[in-house]
Order: C-alpha cells, then structure tokens, then sequence
C-alpha cells in the first residue's frame, strides 16, 4: 500500500513538472508586463500571498494607543514613500507606476480589505517580486506606524480632504491631442491594453482584465455603455466618455476619479472597449423615429 502511494505520488510530481516544462519552455509563458497572468494564476498567487500575509502578520503587536488617523505627519510620510506607486483619493499614482505588473493596488481598497497589523507588515517586511519594498531599515518604528494609521485612515477621505493634507503638484502631464483632433478607427483591442497600461483594473472590474474581486473603490465598468449618465453628470455618448476618461475633474471637481494624462487617441480606444461589453443605452428614441418614419 505505501509502495503504491509512493509510486502515485511520483507520478503526479512528474506530470506537473512535465506539464510546467511544457508551459515554460514551449513559450506559453509571457514575462511581459503587457499581458496579465491568466486569471488560475492571478487567483493562486493571492491565494498564497493572503494566507502568508496573514501567517506573518499574526506576530504583529499593535500598539496599545493605535487608531487610525489622518494627520499632516502622516500625509507627509505618505506622500515621500507611498503616494508615487499607489496614488491617493483623487490622485493617480506617478506614471512609472501604471505600467507595473502587477500594479500597486490603491491603499483605500487595501485599508478596508486588511487589519492594522498586515499593513503595517507590507510596510515593515515588503512583497518579493512586487515592486513593494521592505521600510525597516529605512525608517523608524514610529514612522511605519503613522504610515499605517494614515493609510487605515483613507477611506474616511474625500479627495479635496487629501489634497489639503498632500499639496499636489501636477500629477499627469497633459493629455496629448484633443476631441476635435482625434481622428483613425477605434480599436477596442488596443483600448483593452490601454485599460490595462492605465491601471484602471486597480480601481475597477472590467470583463476582459483579470484582477482583485470584490473591489470598493470605483464601480463594475461591464455595463458603462448601458448606463443613461456618466458619472451621474454626463449624457452617455462616446465624445462625453472620451471627456470624461481624458479629464474627470474638468467634469467633476469631486470625483475620486484621477485624472491620469490619458491621450485622445487612448481615450477613443478605451471608450470602444468599454462599448463592446454592453449595449449602448437606448432613451427611445430610436424606436419613435421608426415609429414616426413608418
């Protein structure tokens, strides 16, 4: 009996390393950070990063007098060593950040996913293979913690609040071309992978990008055609999400929505994307016009 399992347990060792051979070695396996993992992989590794985080963070002792708090020391801290990978409310991250892969999460959504003592881990320890870097050595115990109330304290922000406590320079450089110039065809693969290079997966499930579920930060984007207003503001047509993509605080000065430099030309293409996974909103209209015609 034990000869048997043994046996079966070799066998299964070798299909799996057979089968990742496979995988890697015949090219199925992109580096690349254009192309996301496939969603088995996505959801493994969060598997594994959340049990390990946990398992880790367990031996976290928080301080007695711990609350969060959202104060100029700790906005400070944020701002030199936090806000250029994952942005705040309102504010897109730096550039650079966009395009990582995986892309650094926005530390509302984190703050209402995690306790105090995981924040504070990622703070103090880091994630391999993340672009998230270990603090410890590089700031005191003090800090870390006015870093993790700040952080615990985000979601009680709005973003005119954030930016009296984070003076904001220009965040986005100005968007290339404009409505009337955009011209070409739009191409809706093109502005699956502009959605992707723009980080919109961190705040937003879309169909088609695979990324954390259930997120709290903006709303589903599977029917963003199908909606009557963009932003409650905006009759839905495909110049008004083009505006609205390229510059939401000229639409909304108080949407938590940032503005990210989005071109006219990457803004058209996102826009058909997002036209491609439902139908456009119908008033009517269309179905009286026939109705008249006949």
């Amino acid at each position: 009996m034990r000869a048997a399992l043994r046996y079966s347990g070799v066998a299964v060792l070798a299909v799996a390393l057979a089968f990742g051979g496979v995988f890697v070695f015949g090219g199925f396996w992109d580096i690349s950070a254009t192309r996301q993992h496939p969603l088995w992989i996505y959801r493994g590794l969060v598997l594994v990063r959340d049990t390990l985080v946990s398992f880790e963070a367990a031996g976290v002792d928080v301080p007695a007098e711990f609350e969060p708090v959202a104060d100029a020391k700790g906005a400070a801290l944020y701002q030199v060593h936090c806000a250029q990978c994952h942005g705040g409310p309102g504010v897109a991250p730096a550039d650079f950040a966009l395009g990582m892969m995986p892309v650094p999460p926005p530390l509302v959504h984190s703050a209402r996913e995690r306790p105090p003592e995981e924040i504070y881990w990622f703070i103090h320890d880091g994630l391999k293979m993340s672009g998230m870097p270990a603090w410890s050595m590089r700031m005191s115990e003090t800090e870390m913690w006015r870093i993790t109330a700040f952080v615990e304290a985000l979601p009680t922000l709005t973003p005119a609040a954030y930016r009296e406590l984070v003076p904001q320079d220009e965040t986005a450089p100005p968007s290339e071309g404009t409505l009337a110039e955009v011209g070409g065809i739009p191409d809706a693969e093109r502005g699956r992978l502009a959605m992707q290079l723009y980080a919109c997966r961190s705040c937003h499930e879309i169909p088609g990008l695979v990324g954390a579920r259930p997120l709290m930060v903006g709303p589903p984007l599977e029917e963003a055609a199908s909606r009557r207003y963009i932003a409650g503001v905006l009759p839905n047509t495909t110049e008004n999400m083009m505006r609205w993509i390229m510059d939401p605080h000229e639409v909304d000065p108080l949407s938590v929505m940032p503005d990210l430099g989005v071109s006219a030309a990457d803004a058209r293409d996102m826009t058909a994307y997002l036209y491609t996974l439902s139908p456009p909103y119908d008033d009517g209209t269309d179905e009286v016009a026939a109705a008249d015609a006949d």
